[in-house]
């Protein structure tokens, strides 16, 4: 639910629609030769990242469809997650390996909370070969910001994580509202205010952007088409002209 302004809202839905609409265009173009890359494996990642950023694509546009904005925020935070990690696996030469590792010490902290007694013998063998792998490290989003020249990002990453995403107090601070009186009543769609949603789409949005780049520049003989760069050219306009309204309300 939200006081907001209904021009923010529909235009940023509309370019939210309009790159959907390109960008299932676009990835049905974009195809490669696993002899003509040096790192096939890396690339079929770096798709499978861009396949899941439009899933989270189609589910903030439901989500801005049915006013469900508070939902919108929370799945921005999803979206900029898959944004750090496609920047991460374009900087980071042992990348693959770090993701490997990530889901390996994940595993390990699942089999630590299995007890051993209700497992048959084979999956005990599964749970100790587990324990036993102890070199592999959990990947934080912290450490997926090192180094990244796309710092709003991450910083919009941890925000979201804190007011809206996890359970903080922030966060709950959104579901109770004491009026005048003094009464406190709650609410199961709280109140996103203009400049949550501003953070929300813009974040969106950029990190949509900056995923296309990153997988088209991984692509052999890729370009960047015309219609994507009319949509970052609105992106633009469409930034530049909110954070001008709120400059403006601040003064």
């Amino acid at each position: 639910m939200t006081h907001g302004s209904p021009t923010l809202i529909d235009d940023w839905l509309q370019w939210m629609r309009d790159f959907q609409r390109e960008a299932l265009t676009l990835t049905q173009l974009l195809e490669f030769d696993p002899d003509s890359v040096n790192d096939p494996e890396l690339l079929s990642v770096k798709f499978a990242l861009y396949a899941r950023l439009l899933t989270f694509l189609d589910t903030a546009i439901r989500h801005t469809e049915s006013d469900k904005l508070l939902d919108l925020r929370i799945v921005a935070r999803n979206a900029i997650e898959c944004g750090m990690h496609m920047d991460a696996a374009s900087r980071w030469p042992d990348y693959l390996r770090k993701l490997k590792d990530d889901d390996k010490a994940s595993r390990r902290s699942l089999a630590v909370e299995i007890p051993a007694e209700i497992l048959d013998a084979k999956n005990r063998r599964i749970r100790q070969g587990m324990l036993n792998d102890k070199t592999a490290k959990r990947l934080q989003p912290t450490d997926l910001g090192k180094g990244s020249d796309f710092a709003r990002l991450v910083l919009m990453y941890r925000k979201i994580s804190s007011d809206t995403a996890h359970v903080t107090a922030s966060s709950l601070d959104r579901h109770m509202a004491t009026d005048t009186e003094g009464v406190t009543r709650l609410t199961i769609d709280p109140i996103i205010d203009d400049e949550e949603l501003y953070e929300a789409f813009t974040t969106i949005a950029l990190t949509l952007l900056l995923c296309t780049w990153l997988l088209m520049d991984a692509v052999p003989e890729s370009s960047r088409n015309g219609a994507m760069l009319e949509l970052a050219e609105r992106y633009q306009s469409l930034y530049r002209r909110d954070i001008r309204l709120f400059k403006d309300q601040d003064e």
